[in-house]
C-alpha cells in the first residue's frame, strides 16, 4: 500500500464551510476511492477543532497526524521585513514574507514527518503547503501541487496601496518560481488557470478535477407558472474577495436593473461584513433579503431559483456553480468567472453572459419563460448527476497518477 501525505490549511474537511475548503475536501475524498492509498493528513497552521466531515471513508487508511508548528507573528515592519528578506540568499526567507508559517523551524516538522513515514507522494493541498515541501532537502518522492487560485491577482483586487503592489509584485515571483522548480504535477479546478501554469512550466503534467459534492436528490414541479414571483440567489462569505465583490457587483449592476419590472426577491446567503459600509449600504434596497449564514443550505436552494454568479475576474477555480446546479438551480454567471470550468455550455446546462446588462435581461426573459428555466436546471442537474461523483473522477485521478508512475497496481 503506497502512502500519501496530504498537507493542507486548517480549515475543516467539509463540504459545508468554505468554497476553498470544499475544494480540498473534494480532493480527500477521490484520494480515499483509490484503495491502495493510506492517507496521512496534516494541516498547516493547525487547526483549532480539526474535523473531516466526509462520509464513506476508511478509518484503517486515514491517519491524522498533529504537529507542532510554531505560531508566527506578523513582523512590525513590512518594509523592513522586505529588505531584511531580499539580503539573505534562500527562498525561505522570500517566502517567509507573505507565509508566516514558512519558517525553519516548521519546515524542520515537515522534514522530520517526511523521515518517518515515508511517503511515497505528497498532495500538497493550495500555495502555502505547495512553497513549504519545495524547499524539502532529500525527498525523491513526487509533489502534487492542488492549485486553487494566483494570489497576486486575487491581492490588487482587495486594495491598491504601495504595500499591496510590493505584495502582488512578490506573490507572483514566489508562485512562479515554485511551480517551475517544483510544480512538475497540479491538479486544479479550472482549465485557465492550468493552461496558465503550463506556460510557466512546460513540462508540467496538469490534471482538471471539478469540486465535488454528496448528489443532492431533487423533483422539478410539475406545473409551472409564469409570472410568479422569482427568487435570486447569491450565496458566500463577503470575507472571500469573489464573493464580495460579486456582491457588490450583483448589488450595483444588476438588481436595480430588475425593480419595477418583474417580481423578484434577490435571496443573500453568508456573513454578513460589518465593517462593509458600501456593501451593507447597498443591502438595504427593495426586494433584498438577508440570511446571514446558513449551516445547512439545502433549506434555501430551490429548485428553479436563479443562481447568480456576477463575479468579473478570471482570479481561479469557482466552486459555487456545482453547489446551484447540485440542487437544481438556474446557473447565470459572468462570463469571466466561469472561465475554465469544463462542461458549462451556454444555453444547455447554464447561461453565461458578458456584461451585467445581460445578465440583468437574462433574468428578465427567464421570469416570462418558466420552461426555459426548467430546461436549463433539468440539463443541468443529468450533466451534474452523470459528471460530479466520486467514482468517475477517482477512476480519472487514479489514470493520471498512474501514467505519471505515482501509484502502480
Amino acid at each position: 500500500m503506497q502512502k500519501v501525505l496530504f498537507i493542507s490549511d486548517g480549515s475543516p474537511f467539509s463540504f459545508n464551510h468554505s468554497g476553498a475548503s470544499s475544494f480540498k475536501t473534494s480532493h480527500l475524498a477521490l484520494l480515499s476511492e483509490i484503495t491502495n492509498l493510506r492517507l496521512y493528513v496534516i494541516c498547516l497552521p493547525p487547526a483549532e477543532t480539526f474535523s473531516i466531515e466526509i462520509p464513506g471513508l476508511d478509518p484503517k487508511r486515514l491517519i491524522v497526524i498533529h504537529a507542532d508548528f510554531s505560531p508566527v507573528s506578523k513582523p512590525a515592519s513590512f518594509y523592513k521585513s522586505v529588505l531584511k528578506a531580499l539580503s539573505k540568499p534562500g527562498r525561505l526567507a522570500v517566502y517567509a514574507l507573505l507565509f508566516h508559517f514558512i519558517t525553519k523551524r516548521n519546515l524542520a516538522v515537515i522534514q522530520n514527518i517526511i523521515n518517518d513515514i515515508k511517503p511515497d507522494m505528497i498532495w500538497a493541498e493550495h500555495l502555502e503547503p505547495f512553497l513549504l515541501t519545495s524547499l524539502l532537502q532529500g525527498f525523491e518522492g513526487k509533489i502534487i501541487y492542488s492549485h486553487h487560485d494566483f494570489l497576486w491577482k486575487l491581492i490588487l483586487l482587495r486594495r491598491q496601496n504601495p504595500k499591496d503592489y510590493i505584495r502582488s509584485f512578490l506573490s507572483q515571483f514566489i508562485q512562479k518560481n515554485a511551480i517551475r522548480k517544483k510544480g512538475n504535477y497540479v491538479i486544479g479546478g479550472a482549465q485557465n488557470e492550468l493552461h496558465e501554469i503550463r506556460k510557466i512550466h512546460r513540462k508540467s503534467s496538469t490534471l482538471y478535477v471539478p469540486t465535488l459534492y454528496p448528489i443532492v436528490r431533487i423533483s422539478f414541479p410539475q406545473k409551472l407558472i409564469a409570472n410568479k414571483l422569482l427568487r435570486i440567489v447569491h450565496f458566500g462569505s463577503p470575507q472571500a474577495t469573489a464573493n464580495r465583490i460579486g456582491l457588490k457587483n450583483l448589488l450595483t449592476y444588476i438588481i436595480p436593473h430588475l425593480q419595477n419590472k418583474i417580481d423578484f426577491e434577490c435571496l443573500i446567503v453568508g456573513d454578513p461584513d460589518i465593517n462593509n459600509q458600501e456593501l451593507n449600504g447597498l443591502l438595504n434596497q427593495p426586494n433584498v433579503v438577508c440570511k446571514g449564514y446558513v449551516a445547512d443550505l439545502s433549506s434555501v436552494l430551490r429548485p428553479l431559483d436563479i443562481h447568480i454568479l456576477p463575479y468579473d475576474q478570471p482570479t481561479g477555480s469557482r466552486t459555487r456553480y456545482a453547489v446551484a446546479i447540485n440542487h437544481g438551480q438556474v446557473l447565470i454567471a459572468h462570463q469571466a468567472c466561469v472561465t475554465g470550468t469544463d462542461g458549462l455550455i451556454h444555453q444547455e446546462n447554464c447561461l453565461i453572459e458578458n456584461s451585467f446588462q445581460e445578465i440583468a435581461d437574462t433574468i428578465i426573459r427567464l421570469f416570462h419563460n418558466p420552461e426555459e428555466r426548467l430546461r436549463i436546471a433539468v440539463n443541468a442537474k443529468k450533466w451534474y448527476d452523470n459528471t460530479h461523483t466520486r467514482k468517475r473522477q477517482a477512476a480519472i485521478l487514479k489514470t493520471w497518477l498512474s501514467e505519471n508512475s505515482m501509484i502502480h497496481e
